[in-house]
């Protein structure tokens, strides 16, 4: 499963933004005209054709214009996405994107970039006028952020032999589901028969921090996918993500993000009270929920 597009020509966007998984059943198919972007709030198993892929919070996917797809989940949430043409000229050079990453803590990047990318776009079409500048720079972010994933594959940041053992990859992934647990290099290390510096050595490859900075970023990470999109109240949130005591959680929050989290909620839930629910349905076609 992997994407194929320019590797100099601009995209051009369709449509972006954070939407609601409403149809969380595999009978439920998809088909867009246009290649998906699709980073996920909630975990999903995901069916192309006879292929099936489990997705977890923090996961993005490139998807081809013309696949059918369909996505299934116990606990369906929001996921950012931007549906774009990027497609080569005959005869020009192209670029294959890979058909699923785990971000990790990576993920936080790409989510605001998305999200940037959906405010620039959303600019122009909510005043109804075309703002040049600010749809070119939202073409622009979006073919950086289209490069920046294919580069993951090429250079081993992402999907390298050191993140994509399977002990490894399980390891992540019990990580990113129990952040609201004590998590310890001596816990892992009893639950994946790892050594304790084979598994420092490997955070401090693969993410260029300790096991506690990789935690600490992961769960603010979290704990701002939960204040945009819940109305848990702030301890609850922090309870959610592993840091249970609120000014502790408070004093980590602003230390990552520069602001509180009270800050944050106000600024990202404002932004999605005002977002379409329109969600790609069957053949193509566009539904307004």
């Amino acid at each position: 499963m992997s994407v194929e597009i320019s590797a100099t020509g601009l995209p051009i966007i369709d449509r972006s933004g954070c939407y609601p998984l409403l149809n969380p059943v595999f009978d439920f198919t998809y088909r867009n005209p246009t290649n998906a972007l699709h980073l996920y709030d909630y975990p999903a198993r995901l069916r192309i054709h006879s292929q099936e892929f489990t997705i977890r919070p923090g996961d993005i996917t490139c998807i081809q214009s013309g696949t059918v797809y369909s996505i299934a989940s116990d606990e369906p949430g929001k996921h950012w996405c931007i549906h774009y043409h990027d497609l080569p000229e005959p005869g020009a050079a192209s670029l294959a994107l890979p058909g699923r990453l785990q971000l990790g803590v990576n993920s936080l990047f790409y989510r605001e970039q998305m999200q940037h990318i959906s405010r620039l776009q959303g600019c122009h079409e909510s005043r109804g006028e075309a703002i040049e500048p600010l749809k070119l720079e939202a073409r622009f972010r979006l073919k950086a952020l289209l490069l920046a994933l294919h580069n993951l594959t090429t250079r081993g940041v992402a999907g390298s032999r050191s993140r994509v053992d399977v002990s490894w990859e399980e390891l992540l992934g019990w990580v990113d589901e129990n952040l609201d647990q004590t998590i310890s290099i001596p816990l892992l290390t009893e639950r994946f028969q790892c050594s304790p510096s084979t598994i420092a050595r490997k955070f401090k490859k693969a993410h260029g921090s300790t096991l506690t900075q990789y935690l600490l970023h992961r769960r603010i990470d979290r704990a701002k996918s939960l204040l945009a999109t819940t109305t848990l109240t702030i301890y609850e949130v922090g309870a959610a993500v592993g840091i249970p005591d609120a000014q502790y959680f408070n004093k980590q929050f602003r230390k990552v993000s520069g602001i509180s989290p009270s800050r944050y909620r106000g600024e990202n839930q404002e932004y999605f009270g005002k977002l379409s629910n329109n969600l790609a349905a069957k053949e193509g076609q566009w539904s307004k929920g």
